[in-house]
């Protein structure tokens, strides 16, 4: 079922449990070398520039940006009319778009899939398919998907407005504000801090144990590598971080995510615990045959992995708090855009390395002459990935609920924000 919605944003214009490996693809990357990149004006050439001086730019280059972000008002909303427009209505474009879509989503067997671009302050929401296979009810634009490690990003920015407003620091360690019983006997986990935990430095594993295990709050957790020392992708960091961040604030992570962002950012459909509200309206994971998964339950809220929310809700995040920088200083905004660690994993290593970078809780790419902001989210079944250009505020977020959704990331991201490499797709795949 081909359906797709057009309205006027309210703002100008990993990953998860148990994840599978996937081989990269065969398509050449752009060439490679491990160091970063940024085009020259001058001869279109790359040249390589070290990263500390690639902060530096960055910074300027965001608080530019976030300064006349703030200045900028907001274009009127206007009235949704879910994913279903009449296709008498369609513009040539947006037609287009929606064959691209659906082709991507029909040749990679994806059941359900809904997406989002967002471009001049103008979105275009369209759905795909079904929330289950063999089941009649349809993906709409209330439908609603497990976001797997696109929750980091939430968590991120509830920590950088708590930095803001002085309750939490990031260098100082997080044993300092909370003596987790998991870390107490670990002097290298006690040397954490939150800078470590959004960039990925902090040495712990992706998970010490599995996150839908209730014993995971009694496990010590292990260090693989001194803090610091280089990057390595962690869901155990985030969960600490959450861990803490509810001590400090003296909230649930559930209710703070609710307090700070959904309420903040109009995000109705989303949450980090399982609400039997949306039970109606949930979307069904699905391996690469097709079979459906077994339904989850989120009993206990876990920053790292368990939020559900929808393309409408996500995409108001993207636009107000990541492009706008809405609350965030203009410092901050930057910081969080700013490269932070290499994202060169020794143990994972990437042709497209050279390209990805990693800001505080986001990831960057820098290749075709631009650089994008970007995540993905890998779940059992639930497959998701979204990107903004922070220049000019185009995005695209992707909810698929199939182990088959990365097939289509290049294809889907070609069609909606033009030409180019995108490495961090292949990133992706060589992450453990």
């Amino acid at each position: 079922m081909r359906m797709w919605m057009r309205y006027r944003c309210r703002g100008p214009s990993h990953s998860g449990a148990q994840r599978t490996p996937r081989s990269a693809p065969a398509e050449p990357l752009p060439h490679a070398s491990r160091c970063m990149w940024r085009p020259s004006e001058q001869t279109g050439e790359k040249m390589k520039i070290q990263a500390p001086r690639m902060a530096v730019l960055a910074l300027a280059l965001f608080s530019a940006m976030a300064d006349a972000h703030s200045g900028t008002s907001a274009p009127a909303a206007v009235t949704r009319q879910g994913c279903g427009a009449p296709a008498s209505k369609e513009t040539d474009a947006v037609r287009s778009r929606r064959d691209a879509f659906e082709a991507a989503m029909r040749s990679h067997a994806v059941p359900g899939a809904q997406l989002i671009h967002t471009r001049d302050g103008i979105a275009e929401l369209y759905c795909h398919g079904v929330l289950k296979n063999h089941a009649a009810a349809k993906v709409g634009g209330d439908t609603v998907f497990q976001a797997a490690s696109l929750s980091k990003v939430v968590a991120a920015y509830i920590a950088l407005r708590l930095v803001d407003e002085g309750k939490l620091d990031l260098d100082t360690p997080l044993w300092d504000y909370w003596q987790s019983e998991r870390t107490k006997d670990n002097p290298q986990a006690r040397r954490i801090t939150t800078r470590m935990v959004l960039n990925h430095t902090s040495g712990l594993r992706n998970w010490q144990i599995s996150p839908s295990d209730p014993a995971i709050d009694r496990t010590p957790l292990e260090s693989r590598f001194a803090p610091g020392a280089h990057y390595a992708y962690s869901g155990e960091g985030f969960y600490l971080l959450q861990r803490t961040l509810e001590h400090i604030t003296g909230s649930r992570w559930n209710a703070l995510a609710a307090r700070e962002v959904f309420a903040r950012f109009d995000m109705p459909s989303s949450s980090y615990l399982t609400d039997h509200a949306f039970d109606a309206r949930n979307a069904s994971g699905h391996g690469k045959d097709g079979a459906p998964e077994p339904d989850r339950v989120f009993a206990w809220e876990n920053t790292a992995w368990t939020l559900v929310t929808n393309a409408h809700d996500y995409d108001n995040f993207i636009q107000k708090a990541l492009y706008r920088g809405e609350g965030l200083t203009p410092a901050m905004h930057a910081l969080m855009f700013a490269p932070s660690s290499d994202a060169d994993d020794p143990a994972s290593p990437s042709p497209a390395d050279p390209f990805i970078a990693w800001g505080l809780g986001v990831g960057l790419q820098d290749a075709d002459g631009r650089r994008l902001v970007w995540h993905w989210g890998d779940n059992p079944g639930f497959k998701a990935f979204f990107m903004l250009d922070p220049a000019s505020g185009e995005s695209l977020v992707l909810f698929t609920n199939s182990e088959n959704g990365p097939a289509a990331y290049k294809q889907v991201l070609r069609a909606f924000m033009g030409p180019g490499s995108y490495p961090a797709v292949d990133w992706s795949s060589t992450q453990d």
